[in-house]
């Protein structure tokens, strides 16, 4: 059972990976009181106001309390990241989409309090995402008898979530406004100036570099031409 275990695990990509154990760590380290719970807690002022900045870490591996039903939700999260990281040929594209993501959400946490997690609100920003890039390919799902559209699917949640429990349109914003605005900016706005804002900064740096490159060589080869004319 353990080798099982061990070539499903396998079988992760490393960004979800790492993601899975840090939960799971932070989350056996909570039950055994190694961590406070209540450092567990993100808010703006905290973090930023009073500078401790490990609550970010904390909230993005933060998934609850030991229970069979956390550790589910870990294991159908990671199913979902799983497949989301699968879905990028490169890596740092994935990981930048992650840093844009809760860039976005913790600056949206200024003016709201979040009702979960950061680790929570990422995936849902990150399930988001992936339904608005990927809608086209995907079929529909039954509720009530009624087959409803997939990229719909969330928003029945968030109608429930503002009807039933009694949020704000901004609470309940944060799990889908920061992926709708990423998206938009790469899809709609990057075909319109034919400019990939998804591209990592590293990858910019390197385009950056082969464009200084061939200027230079065009410049020299431009520079030969005029004295051999001469």
């Amino acid at each position: 059972m353990d080798v099982i275990a061990l070539n499903i695990f396998a079988d992760v990509p490393v960004v979800t990976k790492c993601w899975t154990i840090g939960c799971i760590t932070v989350l056996i380290l909570t039950s055994l009181n190694l961590i406070d719970p209540a450092k567990l807690i993100y808010s703006y002022d905290l973090v930023f106001k009073k500078g401790q900045y490990h609550r970010i870490l904390l909230s993005v591996f933060n998934y609850g309390t030991l229970t069979w039903a956390t550790i589910g939700n870990i294991l159908v999260s990671a199913n979902h990241l799983s497949y989301l990281e699968s879905s990028y040929n490169e890596r740092r594209r994935f990981m930048w989409l992650i840093t844009l993501l809760l860039t976005l959400i913790i600056t949206m946490t200024r003016y709201v309090l979040p009702m979960s997690s950061l680790g929570m609100i990422l995936h849902e920003n990150l399930v988001n995402f992936h339904f608005k890039k990927h809608a086209d390919e995907m079929n529909g799902g039954a509720v009530g008898g009624f087959i409803i559209a997939t990229p719909l699917l969330p928003y029945l949640m968030y109608f429930n979530m503002y009807f039933s429990q009694g949020l704000s349109l901004l609470e309940i914003s944060i799990n889908f406004l920061p992926a709708h605005l990423v998206y938009y900016l790469d899809d709609i706005v990057g075909k319109l100036y034919d400019i990939d804002l998804m591209k990592p900064p590293y990858d910019m740096w390197l385009s950056f570099q082969n464009w200084r490159l061939n200027d230079n060589t065009t410049s020299e080869h431009n520079g030969n031409n005029a004295e051999g004319i001469n």
